[in-house]
């Protein structure tokens, strides 16, 4: 059996589970908020650490699915970071690296921004995992009136992501019953990328194709409205997440706006 993909909504009994999509959605925009506003490390470990916390508690996702589902960008959060620490300019001499002096206000500023796009993937993840796109369709159309032909599009988009997953674990299956190995190395893994691209393309064509008849079908965009059976309602719970991520930016950017909030060297010399 193939592994399910880890960016691809997975039905379950946690608390984000049970919450409204609107609700969700408002918290991941205030989490992307907080995150670009803060450019100082320790706002921002406290924020991806806060994060951390909502996936293993409130999402309830083991740590083997966050790790599964994000080494990518943690490895390249990680590079991000090195590179930053090594090349951006400073005054305050942290530690050296090889006789290489590392200042304290590139390494801080490094860590904040590999922070931040990791902080971001994480509250994205949650949100995909613990959101039935339909449900997320349905409330754009219903609770915010938006047409539904554009709530259609987050539709799809949030499906096809993991669609193209499946779709390259089936293409890489079928090609190693025929007798092509995979490729070793980066340069391995480039060439691998430019066998799949055509396979990858005429499928994607053709599921493309297949949809736009269903919808043809099925008389989508006939009418200025749509119906439907159930819809997702906002409930308490939700609010009060709305509230508090609210009241978090609000916070957060007039404290910003009024000078409150210094910077604190995380890496700063004792």
């Amino acid at each position: 059996m193939m592994r399910r993909n880890a960016f691809q909504f997975r039905s379950g009994r946690s608390l984000f589970h049970r919450l409204d999509p609107l609700s969700k959605l408002a918290w991941l925009l205030g989490v992307s908020l907080l995150a670009f506003g803060a450019y100082i490390a320790w706002i921002q470990i406290a924020i991806a650490l806060a994060i951390l916390g909502t996936a293993l508690f409130l999402a309830r996702l083991s740590p083997f699915e966050i790790v599964r589902g994000t080494w990518l960008f943690i490895i390249a959060c990680l590079g991000f970071f090195v590179v930053q620490s090594l090349t951006l300019p400073g005054k305050t001499i942290a530690f050296h690296v090889l006789s290489m002096p590392i200042y304290a206000e590139s390494a801080d500023y490094a860590l904040a921004s590999a922070l931040r796009i990791y902080t971001i993937i994480l509250s994205s993840m949650v949100f995909v995992r613990t959101t039935d796109p339909r449900d997320l369709a349905v409330a754009l159309v219903t609770q915010m009136r938006v047409p539904y032909r554009i709530a259609y599009a987050f539709f799809i988009a949030l499906r096809i992501v993991p669609t193209i997953e499946e779709e390259i674990k089936i293409i890489r299956s079928a090609q190693a019953v025929r007798g092509v190995a995979r490729k070793r190395g980066i340069a391995g893994r480039i060439l691998e990328t430019k066998r799949y691209a055509m396979p990858l393309l005429v499928g994607s064509l053709r599921r493309a194709s297949m949809m736009v008849m269903s919808m043809e079908g099925r008389a989508f965009g006939a009418y200025p409205q749509r119906t439907f059976v159930d819809a997702p309602r906002m409930s308490a719970t939700g609010i009060a997440l709305m509230i508090l991520t609210l009241a978090a930016v609000i916070g957060w950017y007039t404290s910003l706006a009024l000078g409150l909030v210094h910077s604190v060297y995380v890496f700063a010399p004792n």
